[in-house]
């Protein structure tokens, strides 16, 4: 078996931050639990770009006031930025885990996630409300064995591809041979 298969792959999270009361705990979770395979991993809350801004508590209460003042101007500029960052890095990542809320809409993960899907990228759908409660179109979007009910689920697949336990489905992953990663 080949050992660390998703050695230097790269892994967007993608999630609500804008309607979450927590939007870093699975974040920390996956990135703590996965840390000994080596995947890269691009938390939109943590950007890596050098002129990025963070999407913490504060620039969130910044944004909202914007938004309660009618400055919308202002706020679709700070927005628009945003957007093209998170983007860019689905662009950039081999793969990405998301946790959705079937009751709470999440544009941003939404766009991400579609984003990703036509580029035919392995997606690891988390429904926090379990799978049963997924969005009927999502069973239209994605093939349901990329859907989760639980980011353990999500852990314990990822772990298998990379000790190798697990084979990938080479018609999703597109991942360059460890010696161009």
């Amino acid at each position: 078996m080949n050992q660390h298969v998703l050695n230097r792959t790269k892994c967007y999270l993608a999630g609500n931050i804008e309607n979450s009361n927590a939007p870093h705990s699975w974040r920390d979770l996956v990135k703590s639990e996965l840390a000994a395979t080596g995947i890269i991993f691009f938390d939109p809350l943590k950007k890596p770009f050098m002129d990025s801004v963070n999407e913490d508590k504060e620039h969130m209460a910044r944004l909202a006031k914007m938004r309660e003042e009618c400055q919308f101007d202002e706020l679709s500029k700070i927005m628009r930025k945003i957007r093209v960052e998170d983007l860019s890095l689905v662009d950039r990542a081999d793969f990405l885990i998301a946790v959705i809320s079937a009751k709470t809409a999440s544009w941003g993960t939404a766009e991400e996630v579609f984003w990703a899907n036509r580029m035919k990228k392995p997606i690891y759908l988390v429904v926090s409300e379990g799978k049963q409660a997924c969005p009927f179109w999502i069973f239209g979007t994605l093939p349901a064995d990329q859907i989760y009910g639980g980011i353990q689920d999500v852990i314990a697949d990822i772990r298998q591809i990379d000790s190798g336990e697990k084979q990938i489905d080479l018609t999703r992953w597109k991942i360059f041979r460890e010696e161009f990663r």
